[in-house]
């Protein structure tokens, strides 16, 4: 099995649901990165399935820092400009919240805990 890890700041969160099929959560997280004296910020979109979206959902708001471990996905797409852009997507199995002491509760703490395992 591949599987990859994401670590990085939540941009935007939407969750999706329609009549039928499965919740979906959709961030997307950005990772920041320094090539000499160069910054650059990639961003992964990153799904989150299911009922555990739905539990998630209210805890990841933006600027919240996360690890993310799960099935990577490389997607190709037309953007809106016509050129072709690629995109990184990754399918959650587990997630972890890193943002510093005292930014997270206790309470989701242990709800990380809780998906890493469902």
């Amino acid at each position: 099995m591949l599987e990859t890890k994401v670590t990085g700041n939540v941009g935007r969160c939407k969750l999706v649901t329609a009549q039928g099929k499965s919740p979906v959560l959709n961030v997307s997280l950005a990772t920041n990165r320094k090539v000499g004296e160069r910054e650059f910020t990639d961003w992964s979109a990153i799904k989150i399935w299911g009922e555990r979206a739905i539990k998630i959902a209210p805890y990841i708001t933006t600027g919240t820092k996360l690890l993310v471990t799960g099935r990577p996905e490389a997607r190709g797409y037309k953007a809106n400009d016509g050129t072709i852009k690629a995109e990184l997507v990754v399918h959650a199995n587990d997630i972890e919240f890193l943002s510093a002491k005292g930014d997270v509760k206790k309470d989701d703490k242990e709800l990380s805990l809780s998906m890493a395992t469902n």
